[in-house]
């Protein structure tokens, strides 16, 4: 005796349609095992529950006309049953499936009833989930980008991190200079003379007005030898410029974790989860400086929040300063008729060339010009780096 025919759903839908048109029947029923007898068993025009089942007697098509009816006891074939595949999410429901909405990718569960679950359907790898290892005890998911914080999905928890950093770290780079913002006057006050017919200046101690730089009528005796002190400066500032330059260090990324649910559809030793665009797979371990485990996470990333304090010493300028005086004297008492003698300022009991009873003259000038701000001393680098609560994160 033949084996009983047993299409998929699709086909006995299909045969049904063909049972309930044949006229020539007298009833035709169907069920979960294959072919059965009708009501009118065993008598003209009905099924024998016996029958034999032969290649090549009949074909039946879903939908379109079945054909001629097979003869009372013909035989049907099931290579001449035509059945239609199931495409997941472009046709026919899986059999007893109810739909609950779409696919929810992190529960277990085929919602839109396309015979796919989870990671095992396009819907869920549209959304950014991917079959990932399992991580062994101790580590958890935990998505990174270690290089920009573009912003994590609601349904994960954002941990922005520094990422890698050089401990120790290169230094800052420290430089300094100094501009003139206000100039000093430089040509007030009194210039001080210590003079005397030898090198000890030891005949006694006189002042004379700078006057501003303006001619001064007055008679001045120029012994052999003087010191003389220019006026001080007065006034003026020099403002410190600094340049700090600190270098890169490690990078600012980002963690995705604390995932709450992991979905099926993966082979043997994954899980499905959600690994947003742009990030790396990867597993989390707290702790810094941790092996990553064998697997595929093989690369790892020190992580945690980068406290920087490099910087420099303080750039300080010196008081400006003036330079570039000279004291002039003259025989006319209007500073007219061109310089008789002429002195710079000096540190020391100088020669001025005088005869040693010394030389009268009838008016002076003294001039004296800022000088360009001292360069500071240059600044030093200070500080360091340190990557507070560092953990460990492996990636693929």
């Amino acid at each position: 005796m033949g084996e009983p025919l047993h299409p998929v759903s699709v086909g006995a839908a299909r045969f049904a349609v063909a049972c309930v048109a044949a006229v020539a029947f007298a009833a035709c029923g169907l069920a979960t095992n294959g072919l059965e007898q009708g009501v009118g068993d065993g008598g003209p025009g009905g099924f024998d529950a016996t029958g034999d089942v032969k290649q090549g007697e009949a074909s039946f098509e879903a939908g379109g006309d079945t054909g001629p009816l097979p003869e009372s006891g013909s035989d049907v074939v099931a290579s001449d049953v035509v059945t239609s595949d199931v495409v997941p999410g472009d046709g026919p429901k899986v059999d007893g499936c109810v739909p609950k909405g779409p696919e929810i990718c992190t529960n277990g569960i085929d919602d839109d009833c396309n015979g796919l679950t989870d990671c095992a359907d396009p819907a869920c790898t549209t959304q950014g989930y991917a079959c990932v290892a399992i991580p062994p005890n101790g580590w958890d998911v935990a998505p990174l980008d270690p290089s920009a914080q573009p912003g994590c999905p609601t349904d994960l928890k954002q941990t922005d991190v520094d990422v890698n950093p050089t401990i120790p770290a290169p230094p800052a780079t420290c430089s300094c200079t100094c501009d003139q913002t206000a100039a000093p006057s430089c040509e007030q006050g009194n210039i001080v003379v210590k003079a005397g017919p030898d090198a000890t200046c030891g005949a006694g101690m006189m002042s004379y007005p700078a006057s501003g730089g303006a001619c001064v009528t007055q008679s001045v005796d120029v012994l052999p030898f003087a010191q003389i002190t220019q006026p001080p400066t007065m006034g003026g500032t020099c403002t410190p410029q600094a340049t700090t330059t600190v270098p890169p260090d490690g990078s600012k990324g980002q963690m995705c974790n604390n995932e709450a649910a992991f979905g099926a559809g993966c082979a043997a030793g994954q899980q499905c989860a959600h690994v947003p665009a742009g990030y790396h797979e990867c597993i989390h371990h707290g702790g810094a400086n941790m092996a990553c485990p064998p697997g595929p996470y093989t690369v790892p990333f020190a992580v945690g929040t980068l406290q920087d304090n490099r910087g420099c010493t303080q750039c300080t300028c010196a008081p400006p300063t003036c330079g570039n005086s000279t004291w002039n004297f003259y025989s006319s008492n209007n500073c007219s008729g061109g310089v008789s003698i002429s002195f710079p300022p000096t540190a020391t009991c100088t020669g001025t060339g005088e005869p040693s009873g010394g030389t009268t003259y009838q008016s002076y000038l003294f001039s004296s010009q800022p000088n360009a701000c001292a360069a500071p001393a240059p600044p030093m680098p200070t500080g360091g780096v340190q990557l507070n609560g560092q953990d460990t994160v492996c990636c693929d």
